[in-house]
């Protein structure tokens, strides 16, 4: 009998373990995973989102810039628009129905077309995540008006991504090679949307497609003039239920606005080679793609000198090796200072331990992970990766403070280090997990050196919602949201488990 057991469960170990022997990972495609040169730049801007509220806690303010200049450099483009965003869609989620709430979707695709009607010849490209269609065909009416006004819609084609979850994907991908499923019964809707919860339900291939948890998790656009091009890379989604977040972006000049579009255009090409991958036609996006690489600008500029205020673009794995780089680099008189809405990588983790304990004086504002449209959260990651932080600061000079959300989010991804032959600002699209660093999602940001003005500017920008200095309660003690005991326990746990496996949806 035991040894019929040991059998049954030798077999059921290698059914289960076989499909990790066979699924072999994707590398990610062309236009991925980049680091650009260091180039010079004209003018950076550092553009803000803050949601703050009043010390008494009864009204909200919103000091939003980030969206008025994307709509701004639409309304200025001279001859072309790439726009690249994750979520653009109009649904709020669980948010209450009376939540003030600017339609973004819907303004930004109204943008695009009032551009293309003005300049017919001009090239537009839109390129988003199949999320923003449920991962079926249930797209936003505007993304068809887009289509039919001539700009082509890219959705991208996320498969090609290689795969963050290790337990389901594998498994999911094993058995399709020997079942079919009968199409007609999958794509009748049973499960409730988790998107838009008085929508349509999911049907089961839209299911089977969202358990991936692929993304393109950009936020970029970029637009030309006559003789030169602009970039905005930032963490806003042009998404309703996103409205109230407060976020960062960056405006900047120059070449390496082109090196993005042309990441941009390696994603849209390998994304049109899927089924449905393009709306407005194959043929529109050829054209259009033709067209931008001839107004693209020079991809060749001059060296910067030493010293030299200088940008670089970073997409995936690249952000991820510049973050431990930069703490690596650290040492006893750097200060650094963190903004992020998800931090849980352990490479990232163990890199930032590091410079702490060689002295580097570190404050850390987060996101308390309790809020998600509308929908309450369990703190996972960021309240157990804080008290792995703070158990730290008895000897050492490590400070976390969680942002005062009300119902909205902290959605900022942001590093700044200034000290010791180090003067560096880096942001943009991508949390600090290992789903948005480790070449899994697709991710943008940007990396200044020597950046004094948009450094400056995102210093005072700090140190305001640190210390509460203008009279609004931007962020609130570590003791406020602090776990201990068993609940600290089950949620490190929990936060090691999900960013080891991917079952998570950080």
């Amino acid at each position: 009998m035991r040894t019929f057991f040991l059998i049954c469960l030798g077999a059921l170990l290698g059914v289960l373990l076989l499909p990790y022997l066979v699924i072999r990972q994707p590398d990610m495609p062309p236009g991925t995973s980049l680091h650009s040169p260091a180039f010079a730049y004209g003018e950076a801007e550092l553009l803000i989102d803050r949601t703050r509220s009043h010390p008494e806690g009864a009204r909200t303010e919103l000091d939003h810039r980030i969206f008025d200049a994307i709509l701004s450099d639409i309304a200025a483009a001279e001859s072309f628009i790439i726009a690249d965003f994750f979520l653009w869609n109009p649904w709020t989620g669980g948010l209450a129905p009376e939540a003030e709430l600017r339609p973004l979707s819907t303004e930004l695709a109204d943008a695009l077309i009032a551009k293309r009607i003005q300049n017919p010849d001009m090239p537009i490209l839109v390129i988003t995540d199949p999320i923003n269609r449920t991962y079926g065909h249930e797209a936003p009416e505007y993304f068809a008006r887009m289509a039919e006004a001539g700009i082509p819609v890219v959705f991208t084609d996320v498969a090609r991504l290689p795969d963050s979850n290790r337990v389901y994907a594998p498994q999911a991908k094993f058995w399709k090679l020997f079942f079919e499923f009968d199409e007609r019964e999958t794509a009748k809707g049973r499960f409730p949307n988790p998107f838009n919860p008085g929508g349509r339900k999911m049907s089961l291939s839209q299911l089977e497609r969202l358990l991936y948890f692929k993304a393109n998790h950009r936020k970029v656009l970029v637009t030309g003039s006559e003789d030169s091009a602009r970039l905005i890379i930032g963490s806003l989604n042009p998404a309703d239920g996103s409205a109230l977040h407060s976020n960062l972006a960056v405006r900047v000049d120059g070449p390496v606005a082109g090196f993005a579009a042309r990441s941009e255009m390696e994603l849209a090409r390998w994304s049109a080679e899927a089924e449905g991958g393009v709306m407005g036609g194959s043929e529109r996006l050829r054209t259009t793609l033709a067209e931008l690489e001839r107004r693209l600008p020079a991809a060749d500029p001059d060296v910067p000198s030493a010293g030299d205020a200088t940008v670089a673009y970073l997409s995936e794995g690249a952000i991820r090796k510049a973050l431990v780089d930069a703490f690596d680099s650290a040492v006893s008189g750097s200060r650094i200072d963190i903004g992020v809405f998800y931090f849980s990588d352990r490479a990232v983790v163990e890199a930032l331990k590091a410079a702490i304990e060689r002295g580097a004086s570190v404050r850390i504002l987060l996101d308390a992970n309790r809020d998600a449209f509308g929908r309450e959260k369990n703190g996972v990651p960021n309240r157990p990766l804080a008290a792995e932080f703070m158990s730290l600061a008895d000897t050492h000079e490590v400070e976390v403070r969680w942002a005062a959300t009300h119902g909205e989010q902290f959605h900022s991804k942001v590093l700044r280090i200034s000290g010791p032959e180090q003067d560096l600002l880096l942001l943009g699209s991508a949390n600090w997990t290992r789903r948005n660093l480790a070449d899994l999602n697709l991710e943008s940001n940007l990396l200044f050196e020597n950046a004094r003005e948009a450094g400056g500017d995102f210093d005072r920008y700090f140190e305001s919602v640190w210390t509460n200095a203008d009279g609004f309660v931007e962020s609130l003690p570590y003791a406020d949201w602090a776990e201990t005991g068993w609940s600290l326990r089950w949620k490190t746990w929990l936060y090691r488990f999900q960013e080891w496996s991917g079952l998570s949806t950080f």
